[in-house]
């Protein structure tokens, strides 16, 4: 099958669509040059980096309370995600009808207080698991309805011209934390983890204050949100929910191209995120290097996933979108099957390094191919549906992942998702051979 059989951008206007740099040092980082976007990006830098540093210290907390077993780790990161699944289509039809800046204050707001709430609890009371599974799943309620809210907002602060850009900068801009969120939640570890046995795990003081810094860390969203001046390409539609989710299935199933490229992304979050929820137990188990061992990963993680998204920024194009597909693909499976086998702690970080590069080329390139392919009036809507096949599906992988984990072994479960996304990857292209 050729790369033109399954045809992208089909309302695009071929004048918008990103094209060779010439200067790439400057286009790379052109999205900055509007004011709004600048403030949006200086206040989720701060967020995002409070935001790794509580999932770091709650992945670490719940392996700890969960007697070190691998699900519950996983199951909290299921908790967290799970309402995207639910609520995804449903949310993209809010945002398609509310002013979105003020729908993100709200969900930004409700945020901060419940990471003040999990702060205060885990300091002072006496946590249990489960506990930390409602405080999860709560979080992933506020975040079903956020996350389609900013993606679909970002054009309204660079306009289509940068569009693409913007959301390969977004993409740095959420893997730099990743990268800078875990190794300052590593060293806040072993400072505040000083006068505690190591061999115990994390202690509770040390989590509860990873919360606080996350929850003050929403005040600089706030304060950029309440800078911004945006009410000149605002837009509120007026169909009715049920109406915009049938209206956004039909129009999926009218682009072929867009719906299959849809169905990969599903596959390739399903089968290769959850493998960031048993990096506490590759850590443990596989390389017995402990919380400063996961830190480490999960910082290889963000590292390589922020080369992928400068790459994107800088070099993507309409006519190299299926190379950076292809390889995003590829570099996600390859790096997965070589964790499974690796024993030491630095091959084990340049597998994650590599694992964080491939899903990066290839899910920022995706974005921005389906915010360029869907009209105005139908974003809000498309993008809910987008969180929900690339971020809703990860609870179903991360709980059959974390099960799996708990009877087959870490490794093993590593290397079938390597394999699963092969073959998953094949099957959709066969589906598109067939029915083009």
């Amino acid at each position: 099958m050729s790369a033109t059989d399954i045809p992208l951008y089909p309302d695009a206007d071929e004048a918008v669509l990103p094209q060779p740099a010439r200067r790439w040092r400057l286009t790379t980082f052109s999205a900055l040059r509007h004011r709004n976007y600048r403030l949006y990006f200086l206040g989720q830098m701060v967020s995002l980096v409070g935001s790794w540093v509580q999932t770091t210290a709650l992945m670490s907390l719940a392996y700890k309370l969960g007697d070190k077993q691998p699900s519950w780790p996983a199951t909290i990161a299921a908790a967290q995600l799970l309402p995207t699944l639910l609520l995804g289509a449903w949310a993209g039809t809010l945002v398609d009808r509310w002013p979105k800046r003020g729908l993100i204050f709200t969900t930004q707001s409700l945020q901060l207080v419940i990471a003040l709430l999990l702060s205060a609890y885990v300091l002072f009371g006496r946590p249990e698991v489960w506990h930390l599974l409602l405080f999860a799943l709560a979080a992933g309620v506020v975040n079903a309805l956020d996350l389609p809210a900013r993606m679909a907002f970002v054009i309204d602060l660079v306009g289509r011209d940068d569009l693409v850009n913007a959301v390969a900068l977004n993409s740095m801009l959420f893997n730099t934390a990743r990268a800078v969120g875990p190794f300052l939640g590593a060293l806040l570890f072993t400072v505040l983890n000083a006068a505690h046995d190591p061999k115990e795990g994390l202690s509770n003081e040390a989590a509860g204050y990873c919360f606080l810094i996350n929850g003050l860390s929403f005040l600089a969203v706030l304060a950029a949100l309440a800078w911004m001046d945006v009410a000149r390409t605002a837009h509120i539609g007026e169909h009715t929910t049920l109406r915009g989710m049938v209206e956004a299935a039909r129009y999926l199933f009218d682009h072929r191209g867009l719906f299959y490229l849809l169905v990969l992304s599903g596959s390739l979050a399903l089968l290769g995120w959850p493998v960031l929820s048993l990096l506490p137990a590759v850590a443990d188990k596989q390389l017995h290097t402990g919380e400063d061992g996961y830190c480490y990963l999960l910082s290889g993680v963000g590292c390589g996933a922020l080369v992928g998204a400068f790459f994107v920024a800088t070099f993507a194009t309409q006519p190299r979108r299926y190379l950076f597909f292809g390889c995003g693909t590829l570099l996600t499976a390859a790096s997965l099957l070589c964790l499974a086998f690796v024993s030491s702690l630095p091959l084990a970080v340049l597998c994650c390094v590599v694992f964080g590069l491939g899903p990066s080329l290839f899910f920022s390139t995706a974005q921005s191919t389906v915010q360029l392919t869907v009209t105005d009036a139908n974003r809000g809507r498309v993008l809910g549906i987008w969180s929900m096949v690339t971020t809703g599906t990860l609870p179903v992988g991360n709980l059959l992942a974390g099960k799996a984990a708990d009877y087959l072994g870490v490794w093993q479960v590593t290397a079938c998702l390597g394999v699963g996304i092969v073959g998953a990857t094949a099957l959709v292209l066969l589906c598109a051979r067939l029915t083009r």
